[in-house]
């Protein structure tokens, strides 16, 4: 399982290890009971490094068989934690990051809230989150432009993406390069046509902005790097 986030619970009972190639180890962090209905509770992951460190923007998605994003896909903030409302059904969870073999478990159906602590060890790559895209840099702050899901459409000659993204983004721009090299900003649209070359890389870099104003003052708020992989 893979998770993003940062933040300290207290550990209960309930440690879950997998010893192969690559180790994982999942543990019960936070486990409390809540006077939810028997229909509905909270469902977390917090994920972290094999010394204990969270991962942040390590993609989650919780669902069912056949729709293993049903009820998210995204990532882990800060603190290596992701927590989401869920039925109490039984659940379908992928975790995954770069450099680390990723897991896919089952969770039973539950009634009250929850937080698991999933473990992931640099490795072969596994089983993946395809929230869409993975946090390849992220600056200080919170940007108000968010990016939680990229779907990747396969045409005759290109790719198109399709961002989920909030704080309404009026330009984009796309590299295979993370410093964006000579890329220049355009005006976005929610579907946007890779050319060339870019089509066909095994990932790019996407970045969004929202700027208003004029030539001699203006505002501008960025989204963070992601990094879209296309070869999967």
């Amino acid at each position: 399982m893979e998770a993003v986030g940062e933040k300290s619970m207290k550990t209960s009972s309930g440690i879950f290890r997998r010893t192969a190639k690559a180790a994982m180890a999942v543990s019960v962090l936070a486990l409390s009971s809540f006077a939810l209905p028997a229909h509905a509770a909270k469902f977390g992951v917090r994920v972290v490094d094999d010394n204990g460190v969270a991962i942040a923007g390590a993609a989650v998605c919780i669902g069912l068989q056949g729709n293993y994003k049903q009820f998210a896909a995204t990532f882990t903030d800060a603190q290596g934690t992701v927590m989401v409302d869920v039925p109490n059904v039984p659940l379908l969870v992928t975790v995954s990051k770069d450099r680390f073999t990723g897991m896919r478990t089952t969770e039973p159906a539950r009634s009250f809230n929850l937080i698991k602590q999933v473990q992931l060890i640099e490795g072969v790559p596994g089983p993946r989150c395809r929230a869409g895209s993975a946090l390849a840099e992220h600056k200080p702050g919170v940007p108000s432009i968010v990016v939680t899901d990229i779907a990747i459409y396969d045409g005759a000659f290109s790719k198109t993406l399709s961002p989920t993204v909030s704080g309404s983004p009026n330009q984009y721009r796309v590299s295979a390069s993370k410093e964006f090299g000579d890329a220049k900003w355009q005006n976005y649209a929610n579907q946007i046509a890779l050319a060339g070359a870019l089509s066909d890389s095994e990932k790019v870099y996407l970045q969004m902005r929202k700027v208003r104003g004029n030539s001699k003052a203006w505002l501008e708020s960025r989204s963070a790097v992601l990094t879209v992989r296309l070869g999967q």
